[in-house]
């Protein structure tokens, strides 16, 4: 397993790009408490659902713990933001139902997080 991408303040990192199915991870410091996950999806999708979770180790093969809940739906050509509060280790995005519909369907899953001031 590649080493997931290590998060910065304030820094966007995309844990999905422009994908229909799969996965991204991101190591966080102990300090963050503020995380915003940005779903960008194409024109066109009519389906699909990205589950946020976390775990203490990237390797994890079990069930991770879901975060805010269920997964969240996608909406074609809009941007769906989801904010958490929390001390996590690894957080990841998962595609938990393929997104479909249209000539090109796709979705984009931004982390960014930031310590509480």
């Amino acid at each position: 397993m590649t080493a997931p991408a290590a998060a910065m303040s304030g820094v966007p990192v995309d844990l999905i790009s422009a994908a229909t199915t799969g996965s991204g991870i991101i190591a966080l410091p102990p300090s963050f408490r503020n995380h915003t996950i940005i779903i960008k999806t194409a024109s066109g999708v009519t389906s699909g659902a990205i589950q946020i979770e976390t775990a203490n180790d990237p390797s994890y093969s079990g069930t991770w713990a879901p975060i805010g809940g269920g997964p969240i739906t996608v909406v074609a050509a809009a941007e769906i933001v989801a904010n958490f509060t929390g001390v996590f280790n690894f957080v990841q995005a998962r595609v938990s139902t393929t997104i479909a519909g249209g000539s090109a369907p796709s979705v984009t899953v931004t982390y960014e997080g930031a310590k509480s001031y």
